[in-house]
């Protein structure tokens, strides 16, 4: 897929199971195949690799075409007295092809 933009490393707070919050890092990744056009977040370890310097480091240019592992979610919610269905999609790996 062609990367159309990437975020500066963004960061929240996430719940944990046993109620305490984590401090999360990721990126915001909007990518194309022409036909389809996803928008997600990188998850820990592609955010790592994204972030970190050196040989290990993915350069994330914009217009270049990756090969790409994501995940689409759907989530059912009741919030507030009203219900509805929330996507995300969460990317795990990207490799820059040549």
């Amino acid at each position: 897929m062609q990367l159309v933009e990437c975020s500066f490393k963004k960061q929240r707070e996430w719940p944990r199971k046993d109620g305490t919050k984590e401090l999360v890092d990721y990126y915001e990744v909007t990518l194309t195949d022409g036909i389809d056009t996803i928008f997600g977040e990188t998850g820990g370890q592609l955010t790592k690799q994204i972030a970190t310097e050196g040989a290990d480091k993915l350069r994330m240019i914009e217009g270049h075409v990756y090969a790409v592992r994501f995940t689409i979610n759907a989530r059912k919610y009741d919030k507030d007295g009203k219900s509805g269905r929330f996507v995300s999609v969460n990317i795990h790996q990207m490799m820059l092809m040549m």
